[in-house]
């Protein structure tokens, strides 16, 4: 196998685990990926016996021959292919949990999502968006506390004056020009409802079924955990790594 560096590269699937296989025809054929130094990516197909594909070797083939080879490039890369970018959303999560620094140099938290303020604030979001003239600093508050399990009048105004300042520059809320209204933007709402559903239904929900210590019916899930736990045990013992 040929290592990145100098021009050189190596094929995906033999030797390097990324999770793209070398993808093979009949035995005389293969397609394969080959990764340019470390950065592009390359697809080819190899033919050494056109008849696999009910071809003659005659140079007057050789049109057929690259139908062949283009059509099996583009299924492969048709496998591949993702119906988003995910590199736009681990910025989209980043710019959401991670925290901000402002031009004078002040550190703004990030909404962490096993944060239980975090997971009110974006709760009540949800809740904002159906407010046509917006939300104000007494707004939230009323609607936060339940959340949090306390009372309203315990809450200061500076710190919901703080909750709102992280929710502006995390791009979440948007102030309204002229007035201490603030509204839900549409980034923060997908976001809101996204990030919300995934905890409760997805996080939470799934765990319980996981650590329950006696649940009250198996399901699918803790099924399949306790199946792949139990084959981990096997792998360990005929391995002899079994503590």
């Amino acid at each position: 196998m040929k290592q990145p560096g100098s021009g050189r590269e190596r094929p995906v699937g033999d030797t390097v685990h990324d999770g793209t296989p070398q993808v093979t025809a009949p035995a005389d054929a293969a397609a394969k990926d080959n990764h340019k130094l470390g950065t592009a990516l390359r697809t080819e197909t190899t033919v050494n016996d056109t008849r696999d594909f009910g071809i003659g070797k005659r140079l007057t083939n050789l049109p057929a021959l690259r139908q062949v080879g283009f059509t099996a490039n583009r299924r492969l890369l048709g496998v591949q292919t993702l119906s988003h970018d995910p590199i736009t959303g681990a910025a989209a999560l980043a710019q959401i949990t991670s925290p901000v620094i402002t031009p004078s140099g002040t550190r703004v938290a990030g909404l962490r999502l096993t944060d239980p303020r975090s997971l009110a604030l974006l709760h009540v979001l949800c809740v904002f968006r159906l407010l046509p003239d917006g939300f104000t600093n007494a707004v939230l508050r009323r609607h936060l506390a339940p959340l949090l399990g306390t009372d309203p009048d315990l809450m200061t105004s500076g710190q919901i004056t703080y909750d709102l300042r992280r929710l502006r520059l995390h791009g979440l809320i948007e102030r309204i020009p002229h007035t201490f209204r603030y509204q839900v933007t549409a980034a923060g709402m997908r976001s809101a409802q996204f990030l919300t559903r995934v905890h409760d239904r997805v996080l939470r929900a799934g765990l319980a079924e996981l650590t329950d210590p006696s649940p009250a019916a198996s399901t699918a899930l803790r099924a399949a955990d306790r199946a792949y736990e139990a084959s981990l045990d096997d792998l360990a013992r005929q391995s002899g790594l079994a503590a």
